[in-house]
């Protein structure tokens, strides 16, 4: 069956990534059915899809505020509306697990870049998550799984997630550990190996330095993939605002990752990601 992929999209610089997200994906799902969240001042109409897109609009109240503003302002539920919004991840999930599927549903967020077919996830996963792969005292922080690329098939670990979230130390994302430890009890957790969601945190926030990690990567042309593997193994998802000016590490990641694009710009497979993100 097709992939049912959700997504948060608010506002225009979140439309401009997911018109990435949509010309990879594409390569390799080109029936996905795509599920997403948007608000009313967002241009649904301009995205194009072979695919089936449901659209609804239940985020007006976030939009034309920036993320500090939404972190200083108290939620109708949670402690603050960046907390709120960041949860909208979960009824996206659950719109989508509506109907019935052996498949389950996968959550990305909107910059998410795919290099190659979404990971096949064991027959007794019912959620699969994305470890960070970082130091121990970032993880402390920001929480040991990464809340944008994950994996639902059963209901109840919403529940679970959802309740999580009013002790969790970093928003919805730290709470994910506790959801992590109740399907681990019931054998029923999947853990994404480190090429498949690679962010700038495994650049910058890794035990290795960036030089060594950077030599982790390589190219294969046989891979079904675009090419491009990361300690031998294909590389499946970049996570990155490509468009991100200031300096910053995911700056210094993009530009980084870019230059390592255009020296193979000629391999066949390269071109049709590289023009999404290089145009």
């Amino acid at each position: 069956m097709s992939p049912r992929i959700g997504v948060i999209v608010t506002g225009e610089a979140a439309l401009k990534e997911l018109r990435i997200f949509m010309k990879t994906l594409e390569v390799w799902h080109p029936d996905a059915e795509l599920y997403i969240a948007t608000d009313k001042e967002t241009n649904m109409e301009s995205l194009k899809w072979k695919g089936t897109i449901h659209v609804k609009q239940s985020l007006d109240r976030y939009v034309g505020k920036r993320r500090y503003e939404l972190d200083s302002m108290p939620g109708v539920k949670y402690n603050s509306m960046w907390t709120e919004y960041m949860y909208e991840k979960v009824n996206v999930i659950e719109w989508m697990l509506e109907s019935p599927t052996k498949e389950g549903a996968w959550f990305f967020d909107a910059d998410i870049s795919f290099l190659a077919p979404l990971p096949a996830i064991p027959t007794t996963a019912s959620v699969a998550l994305s470890p960070h792969y970082i130091k121990e005292a970032d993880t402390k922080q920001y929480g040991y799984y990464n809340a944008g690329f994950m994996w639902f098939k059963d209901a109840r670990y919403l529940r679970d997630w959802r309740n999580a979230g009013f002790k969790s130390r970093y928003y919805e994302q730290a709470a994910l550990e506790d959801v992590a430890n109740l399907a681990k009890q019931k054998n029923e957790l999947y853990e994404f190996p480190i090429q498949v969601n690679f962010g700038w945190w495994r650049m910058f926030q890794m035990k290795e330095d960036p030089p060594t990690v950077q030599t982790k990567f390589s190219l294969f042309r046989k891979d079904k993939s675009v090419g491009i593997r990361y300690d031998g193994q294909p590389l499946q998802s970049v996570h990155t605002h490509w468009y991100e000016s200031q300096h910053s590490y995911q700056s210094i990641f993009n530009g980084w990752f870019k230059t390592f694009l255009k020296k193979f710009a000629s391999h066949p497979p390269i071109k049709v990601f590289s023009s999404a993100i290089l145009s």
